[in-house]
């Protein structure tokens, strides 16, 4: 997300067809009911976890995006990756997840799905504990398998689908120090986090425009952007930071963007020189691909000098990562489906080069060009009016957490 100029990579669009629902989806989804016959959770041939799942409904329903979340004995997400638009009929459909690790611990699990932009969540709750040897122990389901609305899919820490949210703002680092970096090895210590469980957004870790008065709607960081930010835009529900792209015409500073949209940094408030960063997002997707140019990204105060590492750029479709400085902005692009779901974007910055772990797996690095002035945090939904194919509004980005450690 370079300032004032593109990703490295010039990357070519595709056009996808929309996911739109029509009146006649909505008809049939209103006496629709999504039946889990089977779930269950086994080892891959990687030696991580996936989850398996038949579900059928009672009528034909095309469905945003099915998944299975996973929950935390103490209300982490670790929704299995690979959400992904199904359409349902009476006859089961067999979902098979893509595989990730878990950390030592018992965890439930429930297929949820998006419909109409909402999330729901189905019975049964099921758990499995992971460890040396991960086994899966089914618990007692719920005597319906009827939908439940659950907001989200990240939503539901627990067999209730729906959890009140805490009274707090955030989690204090205290309470996740037992986290750690992953994918990337080594001793650890955290420095910052936030975990967006309260009703709001943190104003002592973040502010909600791009270096603008409080409550301002501010022009974007990149020339190329076609949305202004507003703090209006960028809300904190349900476990999750919302930075929601809408078309709204907005003049700010004599130029008018079609788009408005959402952005928090951590500028003034909290910056940091190497360490691990690492954000869990779930992503705005356009078929199969990542939609749109949600970023995850840190930045010095003095562009390009200080430095700007890019953990996520949605490109083109794709997830990319870059490092700009006076040097130039060498990158990549991961292979992969990093659309529909949850996913987890780190980097390890360390002198003399930027490590980049997505899901877990290294994949890039950057030796050429890194500097060493303190980067400050950002997270926006951004949008390039020229990538149409792969472009959908409105849009959500949401995070789930966000978390710094240093050695």
């Amino acid at each position: 997300m370079a300032r004032t100029k593109l990703g490295a990579l010039a990357l070519a669009t595709v056009a996808v067809a929309g996911g739109a629902i029509t009146q006649t989806d909505r008809a049939e989804a209103a006496t629709a009911n999504v039946v889990v016959d089977s779930l269950s959770v086994s080892a891959a041939s990687n030696g991580q976890l996936k989850a398996t799942a038949n579900v059928h409904s009672t009528r034909t329903i095309k469905l945003q995006a099915l998944t299975v979340a996973v929950r935390s004995a103490n209300g982490g997400h670790y929704d299995f990756p690979g959400a992904t638009a199904t359409t349902l009929g009476t006859q089961p459909t067999r979902y098979t997840s893509g595989s990730r690790a878990f950390p030592a611990g018992t965890y439930t699990y429930f297929v949820a799905y998006k419909l109409h932009d909402s999330w729901l969540s189905l019975s049964p709750v099921q758990s499995f504990t992971s460890g040396t040897n991960s086994t899966t122990t089914p618990t007692a389901a719920p005597a319906s398998t009827a939908s439940t609305p659950a907001g989200t899919p990240k939503q539901t820490a627990s067999p209730t689908p729906t959890p009140t949210p805490t009274s707090s703002t955030t989690s204090s680092p205290s309470s996740t120090t037992a986290a750690t970096p992953v994918g990337i090895g080594g001793t650890w210590h955290q420095v910052f986090s936030d975990e967006f469980n309260g009703t709001g957004l943190d104003g002592s870790k973040w502010n909600s425009n791009w270096f603008g008065c409080s409550g301002c709607v501010t022009k974007p960081p990149n020339s190329a952007e076609g949305s202004a930010y507003s703090p209006s835009q960028v809300t904190v529900s349900n476990g999750s930071l919302h930075l929601k792209l809408i078309q709204q015409s907005t003049t700010v500073g004599g130029t008018t963007y079609p788009y408005l949209s959402g952005l928090v940094t951590s500028n003034g408030k909290a910056q940091f020189t190497y360490g691990a960063f690492e954000a869990r997002i779930y992503t705005p997707s356009s078929g199969t691909q990542m939609a749109n140019w949600p970023s995850f990204w840190a930045d010095g105060q003095n562009w390009p000098t200080d430095g700007e590492m890019d953990v996520l750029e949605g490109l083109g479709g794709s997830a990319c990562y870059h490092f700009h400085s006076t040097a130039g902005g060498p990158g990549g692009c991961a292979s992969g489906t990093y659309s529909g779901g949850w996913h987890t974007f780190g980097a390890e910055w360390k002198q003399g080069s930027v490590t980049y772990y997505y899901d877990g797996k290294q994949v890039g690095q950057i030796t050429s060009g890194i500097t060493s002035a303190p980067m400050y945090l950002i997270l926006n939904n951004a949008i390039n009016p020229s990538h149409s194919g792969t472009n959908v509004v409105p849009a959500d980005m949401m995070v789930d957490y966000v978390r710094v450690w240093q050695h």
